[in-house]
């Protein structure tokens, strides 16, 4: 079935966070689309983060698959709650869901429901972060594994948990000790026990069937964060290229004039002609020197202002559009682009008025803003409200 699937993309990349005797491991799994089948790339398990830092590459999303001690996993009996909040409450009683994400594995022989804490998971998404790397989608504990269980058969064996038939023919979740040298083969794909949550998560996503979970918001921003993250890396990338391209041709075609204008004005005083060259190579120079500056600096002023916005955003608010120096007027053919200098325009929802006051407050009270103003709020909704701010900055960075 693998080898029928329509799948998107070409590169995929998972990491499970699992925890045996008290220590916390990484399982790295990396799978490529070859013509329409997956096929496994690369595997590898360490217990730090630092060690991971030469295998996940930042510029692919990543899918993270959190099993520790602090998720807990508890299988549900016979009887099938209707709803999601209903399956959580009649296993984990008098919980507060609000504090909680859950994932559920609505599955005939084994129903179960996996929860974790929101504090524990914003704790590893920290530590992730810290060293560049942001998650395209979160999934939790046992229940993650709900994609992939029509390809495996009891007994089957994973990071720290094993799944045993029982005497009634419904299927038990118990812990056990992580086997490196233990392979499953899904419908002919061999790999390694200790990533099948892993490949599950993964393949969930690519047949867009991940498992009944309150974590659907929470992932939808964790993807536009990561795409926005990486459009960002591949602007700076493009732009750079062509500002090094545009030089050149300048060079080549400055060089290409001045060579014929000698041929046609033939013999040149020597120190006229030094005195030219000399020109030439200071012009050069300086360009190289703005390009090479450009080229290094890994926090430019605008990158400082991007960042310094996404650190205090709130959870209820979701940006949509934010434009650094947005044009003034449409662009016009033999007519030189306008921009609004020192301005970003800011458009997004959000489902917290008090909240959302609270961040333009925030955003007012930063160093570099001048002046915040609403250009528009509508009340779409009962719940969701649209907006667009418009921040003037301090085109020098000096406190206000």
């Amino acid at each position: 079935m693998l080898g029928r699937l329509h799948i998107s993309g070409h590169s995929y990349q998972g990491l499970e966070i699992f925890e045996v005797d008290g220590l916390v491991h990484y399982a790295f799994l990396n799978l490529k689309r070859s013509k329409g089948e997956l096929e496994l790339i690369q595997s590898f398990t360490t217990d730090t983060l630092a060690g991971l830092a030469s295998h996940i590459d930042p510029k692919k999303s990543l899918w993270v698959q959190l099993n520790t001690s602090r998720v807990l996993n508890k299988p549900l009996g016979r009887d099938r709650p209707k709803t999601m909040e209903q399956w959580v409450k009649t296993v984990f009683p008098n919980l507060d869901l609000e504090q909680f994400y859950f994932q559920i594995m609505d599955r005939d022989k084994l129903p179960m429901v996996s929860i974790a804490k929101r504090s524990v998971v914003e704790e590893h998404l920290a530590e992730l972060k810290e060293h560049g790397w942001v998650p395209a989608g979160l999934s939790l504990g046992v229940a993650g594994l709900s994609p992939c269980m029509g390809f495996l058969d009891p007994p089957i064996q994973g990071s720290n948990f094993r799944i045993a038939s029982t005497d009634d023919g419904s299927w038990n979740v118990s812990p056990t000790m992580w086997e490196p040298e233990h392979t499953v083969e899904l419908n002919g794909l061999e790999l390694p026990a200790v990533h099948l949550l892993s490949f599950s998560h993964l393949l969930g996503h690519i047949q867009g069937l991940e498992p009944a979970s309150n974590l659907t918001g929470f992932n939808q921003e964790l993807e536009h964060l990561a795409m926005n993250k990486r459009w960002f890396q591949m602007g700076l990338q493009w732009g750079l290229g062509f500002l090094l391209a545009l030089l050149l041709v300048n060079f080549m075609l400055f060089s290409h004039y001045r060579s014929k204008t000698l041929e046609s004005d033939g013999l040149v005083d020597p120190a006229q002609q030094a005195s030219l060259l000399k020109q030439v190579r200071e012009r050069v120079e300086v360009k190289k020197k703005k390009l090479e500056a450009l080229m290094g600096s890994s926090n430019s002023r605008a990158t400082y202002y991007l960042d310094q916005i996404a650190e205090g955003l709130p959870e209820s608010i979701l940006l949509d559009v934010l434009t650094y120096q947005p044009l003034t007027r449409p662009i016009q053919a033999e007519k030189p682009i306008s921009l609004a200098a020192d301005q970003i325009i800011i458009s997004g929802q959000t489902n917290n008025k008090m909240e959302f006051s609270g961040w333009t407050a925030q955003l007012e009270s930063m160093e570099w803003v001048q002046e915040v103003e609403i250009e528009r709020y509508e009340y779409t909704s009962g719940t969701v409200d649209n907006f667009s701010l418009k921040l003037y900055c301090d085109a020098i960075g000096q406190t206000k």
